[in-house]
Formats: C-alpha cells, structure tokens, sequence
C-alpha cells in the first residue's frame, strides 16, 4: 500500500514540477520521509528519483537550456560537494559514529526557508547582475544537497529573472539539479554504506511515474502563460519556505 502511495505521487508531482519547475519534489520528499523511518535513505532514494526527473526535463525542455548557466553551476558545485564531502567526515569523528547513517541533518531547513523569503521580497535586487552568479549557487546547492535532500526550492529564486522564459527556467534549473544528485550518489554510498540496489523494487517503479509524469507536464505547461507561471513559481516558493520554518517551529 505504501509503495501504491508513493508512485502515485511520483506521477503527480512529477507532473506538477514539470508544469512550474518545482514544487512536486520537496512535496514528495515530504511524503517518503512520513513512510519510510531513516531520514538518510529518504534523501538518497529521493535524489535518485529527482535525477531521472530533472533528466527528463531537461531532456523534454533540451531546447531552453543555456550553457553559461549550467557550466557555472557545475563549476561551483564541484566544490560544494567537496565541503559538504569533508563536513560529513568531520561530523563522523565529532560524533564518534562508525558511518554518517547514525546522524540526524535536520536543522537547515527552517533557515532555508527564512533564506528563501528574504531572496524574494526583501533583498535589494541588483538589475546589473543580469549572469546571477550561478557559480555561487553551484556552491550552495552542492554544499546543501547531502543535507536537505530538496535543493530545488533553495536554487530556485536565482532563476526568477525577466531574461528567462518559463521553458528557460525549468530546463535549467532541471540541468542544475541533475549534477548535485549526481555528486551526491557516491557520497551517500562511500559514507553512508548506501546500497542503491537494495531498493530497485521501489525505486524503478517510481523512476517510471516520474518519466511519465514528466512527459504530462510538458504538455500541460503550454497552456500556462509567461506572467501566470512566474507568479505561481514564486507562490509555491513562498509557500515551501513557510512550510519549512513552521514545520520546524511545530515539530
């Protein structure tokens, strides 16, 4: 029944992430952390489904990427992962534990969140940057992604930019996130004694929900008009960010 849950909501909210560029991941992150018990295994398991995701959005949306975005952002990312590689090393030592399973990554969430609002409706934004220092944000999503599982929502007001059509956004963004759920994939196997394999029997079914899903949205976002799709991204933005400070005030 579980396992039932799960592919229908990698079909929806593949769809849904397809239609305005994100959203459906951290709701399905949500919804694998209330099923399955070990926080570490959601995030490894959900990585590995959002990169067949965002593979196939950028596959779909192929014709919308720009490389200067998604070369700076793999640039940056190269040394975000690296720092997040040796803070979970140090974290084994401090904690005196065997493998990075045994500890809980929980507490950047809420300043995520707070990071967020601020990006949109409080920073004093800078028409000259017209590049957004992709760079810059390959570092943070490099460096965040071993610990949130869900890096969309904190890359994502980067891409909020006049220059970039919705099709811009949602392939680039896509392309971004297929590198740190990339990077992640040995992190999680050499520190955390991860055997991917061990889960093929969910994950592959999930992994075909999302390609479909996917291939749903595509469609559907030609019905979506420019203004209306950045108004809802940056909605469902603020709606993420809310969410993760107050679940981490309630919980």
């Amino acid at each position: 029944m579980e396992n039932t849950v799960l592919i229908i909501a990698a079909l929806l909210t593949s769809t849904l992430s397809a239609m305005i560029g994100m959203g459906g991941g951290i709701i399905l992150l949500g919804l694998m952390a209330m099923l399955i018990p070990h926080g570490y295994i959601v995030i490894a398991l959900h990585g590995m489904i959002q990169l067949i995701g965002n593979g196939t959005r950028t596959y779909v949306f192929k014709n919308a990427i720009k490389k200067e975005i998604v070369t700076k952002y793999f640039s940056g990312s190269i040394i975000g992962l690296s720092i997040s590689s040796i803070i979970v090393l140090i974290l084994i030592h401090l904690y005196n534990v065997e493998t990075a399973n045994e500890i809980r990554f929980d507490y950047l969430k809420p300043l995520i969140g707070i990071y967020i609002i601020w990006f949109i409706f409080l920073r004093k934004k800078n028409q000259s940057d017209k590049s957004g220092n992709f760079f810059l944000v390959g570092i943070i999503g490099g460096l965040t992604s071993i610990f949130i599982g869900a890096v969309g929502p904190l890359i994502a007001p980067f891409f909020l930019r006049d220059q970039l059509t919705k099709e811009n956004i949602i392939a680039n963004k896509a392309a971004c996130q297929i590198i740190t759920h990339l990077g992640k994939v040995p992190i999680f196997v050499y520190f955390f004694n991860l055997n991917y394999f061990e889960y093929s029997a969910i994950l592959i079914p999930l992994m075909i929900s999302v390609y479909i899903g996917t291939n749903i949205g595509k469609k559907l976002l030609g019905y979506i008009p420019e203004k209306t799709f950045k108004m809802v991204f940056k909605i469902s933005l603020t709606i993420i960010a809310l969410r993760l400070i107050f679940d981490a005030i309630i919980f």
